[in-house]
């Protein structure tokens, strides 16, 4: 209602002053339309949490994109405190930076489970694809088969999201 106000004052005001003087009628100015722009959240509105299996396969995947390119600040991000995960993103660093590389197609993950009813610890069931890898430009080229195996990741929430804090294979 206010636009509405404001809109009939500049029309109006205008055309009543004009009417009191000998000058030429004045040319009312228009208020430039308001900008469209997309609606913000309210504060009633919250934003869904992400689940902790989908926290877990974007986690994968930001492990398999941190091997193929040797960037590694999303993946540390994800993994807050856990050395097995910090072990991982220095050795990636350092083969690429040696010249190195890692061409991995990430994990398929057949299953997500929660360790004997915890909420924090979950045996990820996977299928690996196959790794060549170089450490340095000058090394040698190296393989791994790939094939089944199991995982337990340790997480902790954060914010409406969560980190890995222990990552460890485990039987499959």
């Amino acid at each position: 209602m206010h636009v509405r106000r404001a809109l009939a004052l500049t029309v109006v005001v205008p055309l009543l002053l004009a009417g009191c003087s000998d000058d030429p009628e004045p040319q009312p100015k228009m208020p430039d339309p308001p900008s469209s722009s997309s609606p913000s959240p309210t504060a009633s509105e919250t934003v869904e949490a992400e689940s902790a299996e989908e926290f877990i396969r974007r986690w994968a995947d930001a492990e398999a994109q941190m091997e193929n390119t040797g960037k590694t600040a999303e993946y540390r991000e994800l993994s807050v405190g856990c050395k097995a995960c910090t072990d991982l993103a220095d050795l990636v660093e350092e083969w690429y930076s040696a010249g190195g590389f890692i061409e991995w197609g990430g994990w398929k993950i057949q299953s997500v489970n929660a360790r004997g009813g915890s909420d924090s610890e979950y045996v990820v069931r996977v299928n690996s694809s196959p790794t060549k890898y170089k450490e340095s430009a000058s090394g040698k080229l190296r393989t791994f088969d790939g094939g089944p195996g199991a995982h337990l990741l340790v997480l902790k929430p954060q914010g409406e999201s969560w980190v890995v804090t222990r990552k460890a294979e485990v039987p499959r």
